[in-house]
């Protein structure tokens, strides 16, 4: 397969779906209709049209939203989830409204069916993206939205402060929404709780005043499915629930803690950081192994050297410093999923490591053939720019030995520039690497997720590796 060279940072596409891993999470406002575009209304009655768009990666495939009758300046459409070649987006149908899920239209996009299904509003109840599933059943028969939020403690005297009594539970609530209940009925409450908190005894929170984390909170899903409807709800700082969510009485399976941080991530941690800048969870393409990585990230810094004597001490002799670079490394780990009933035991088996020293980023298949000169220097130096800063890893669900990475780099002269980064960490080469201008307004909501859409799109099952290219 011939690399690919000169192609926009927004907006490119490719021939075939076989090769599009990820999907970005914001939407494309513009009218670009294809063989997947479908239509529908919104609640208020204005039509709208929603199209795919593949892309070669490591650019992530997008949603193309058209919807001449709203105004998206404010906030824009945005993916919330995916489950085979289903997507879950929100549609905001009210610029002025506050920022919740009344303001919000829900649709399920089919791209291989072009039906887009307008879902009820799930008000009063409110849930955040990243803690809502998407569970595609009978082949795309019919589907279930599920998400959970209000975690709240229960401690174990009522009478004590609430600073004082441990906590014997925490209590939360879970949403379920399946298309085939009627519009009366469609959304139900139900609640749940965590009695056994494994987590505060294997991967405890530090005892600060600054740490005030509840016992679980949601960064990503992942939907496991199968015949119980299972979903992973993955907090990435301590460890990931399994809840069978479409059985009569929903239930937690499994409550699997994650390894303890890194030494470099305590203050992280302590401080309560984005743990996506730092941390992914992803399940193996059959969905009987949990994938985590770790990466370590740690600024230049100064060392000072003791005196090598008394006498050099007394006379007063300055210290020799030496400065240490900065750099990053990544951990992978892996987990076989245990069995319903092991209760919640995590035992995580190290699996590879790799830092900058292990990419080489001198490799000719990474230039273009017309490089030369200046332009093969400048690629050669925001490479090396992307390699140094690389973070917010995302495991491919194809390849969980290919890591994704992104990288915000300036060169002199040159605007802000968001590089993605193709990685293979068993064999420590760097697949791929793609630039496009910086994203603006950017907050701690990971930017693209990884998706089984293109295998249902493709003609053909076949999984076309990635290879070695560069696209900018």
């Amino acid at each position: 397969m011939a690399a690919a060279t000169m192609i926009p940072s927004t907006l490119a596409e490719c021939d075939g779906y076989n090769e599009a891993f990820l999907l970005e999470l914001r939407c494309h406002i513009t009218n670009r209709p294809n063989a997947t575009t479908a239509w529908g209304a919104t609640s208020s009655r204005v039509p709208i049209q929603v199209t795919f768009h593949a892309t070669q990666p490591p650019l992530p495939s997008y949603l193309c939203v058209h919807c001449p009758g709203l105004d998206f300046h404010r906030s824009a459409p945005r993916v919330v989830a995916t489950d085979a070649d289903l997507v879950l987006l929100r549609i905001p149908i009210n610029p002025n409204a506050p920022d919740d899920v009344k303001s919000w239209d829900f649709f399920l996009y089919r791209p291989r069916a072009h039906k887009l299904n307008l879902l009820p509003n799930p008000h009063p109840r409110s849930f955040h993206d990243s803690a809502t599933a998407l569970l595609s059943r009978d082949s795309g028969a019919w589907y279930a939205v599920a998400a959970i939020s209000n975690w709240s403690p229960v401690y174990e005297s009522e009478t004590e402060s609430s600073s004082d009594a441990p906590i014997i539970r925490w209590e939360f609530q879970l949403h379920l929404y399946r298309s085939y209940s009627c519009d009366s009925e469609a959304w139900i409450t139900m609640p749940m709780s965590v009695d056994e908190l494994v987590r505060d005894k294997l991967v405890p929170l530090p005892d600060s005043p600054v740490c005030k984390k509840r016992y679980h909170e949601t960064a990503k899903t992942i939907t496991l499915g199968g015949e119980r409807g299972t979903v992973a709800w993955v907090d990435l700082w301590r460890g990931i629930l399994l809840c069978d969510v479409l059985v009569e009485r929903p239930v937690i399976v499994q409550d699997i803690p994650l390894p303890v941080p890194a030494r470099e991530n305590w203050g992280r941690l302590l401080w309560q950081l984005d743990p996506n800048y730092i941390r992914d969870v992803a399940m193996s393409r059959h969905k009987d192994t949990i994938k985590y990585i770790e990466m370590e990230i740690w600024t230049p810094r100064m060392l000072h050297k003791d005196p090598d004597s008394y006498l050099d001490w007394v006379r007063c002799k300055p210290s020799v410093s030496q400065v240490t670079p900065g750099g990053w490394k990544a951990k992978t780990w892996s987990l076989a999923i245990p069995p319903v009933g092991a209760g919640s035991l995590a035992d995580w088996q190290p699996d590879l490591e790799i830092g900058v020293e292990h990419c080489n980023i001198d490799d000719d298949d990474l230039l273009s053939d017309s490089d030369s000169g200046s332009d093969a220097t400048l690629r050669l130096e925001k490479l090396r720019m992307a390699m140094a800063n690389p973070s917010r890893p995302t495991i491919s669900i194809y390849d969980s030995h290919i890591v994704y990475f992104i990288s915000s780099i300036k060169p002199e002269g040159m605007e802000k520039l968001e590089m993605l980064i193709a990685v293979n960490v068993r064999n420590k080469i760097l697949l791929g690497v793609a630039q496009r201008a910086a994203q603006k307004n950017i907050n701690p909501m990971p930017a693209f997720l990884t998706s089984e859409i293109c295998t249902y799109l493709s003609k053909s099952a076949a999984l076309c590796q990635l290879v070695k290219r560069v696209l900018w």
